[in-house]
């Protein structure tokens, strides 16, 4: 078992954005990279200032990031999910564990200890699917 977590962050927006900065406060976290649709997103111009590998393909950064214990998306894009399990199906890819985007928003809400539930801002999310 390791003492340093290898984490990959995809979306860098509402959702994105405040769950990096919690991860960076960590030692124990390395954020391998970020991907966001848009390089102007608030999370990729604050990776890209941390020297965190950064990108607009969510793709990309998994195909080039071979080492990631845990990848959070927090897009909401199904056909996303679907890729990026199409892509661990065929790499056999069985160690990176996907976060959901439910357990990141608990993460934001417990770490920033907010009273109530950090908001969903992609309700028809539910998960990776068939």
């Amino acid at each position: 078992m390791t003492n340093t977590l290898n984490v990959a962050l995809i979306g860098a927006g509402r959702t994105g954005t405040p769950l990096l900065k919690e991860l960076l406060k960590y030692r124990y976290i390395k954020l391998v990279g970020g991907a966001a649709r848009k390089a102007t997103a608030p999370g990729i111009k604050l990776a890209a200032r941390k020297k965190i590998y950064t990108t607009t393909d969510p793709m990309d950064l998994l195909r080039k990031k071979k080492k990631i214990d845990i990848l959070i998306d927090v897009t909401g894009d199904v056909k996303l999910k679907k890729g990026i399990k199409d892509l661990f199906a065929k790499s056999k890819n069985s160690k990176t564990i996907i976060m959901h985007e439910l357990i990141a928003r608990l993460f934001i809400s417990v770490s920033t200890r907010k009273s109530s539930l950090t908001p969903s801002f992609h309700p028809r999310d539910i998960g990776i699917g068939k």
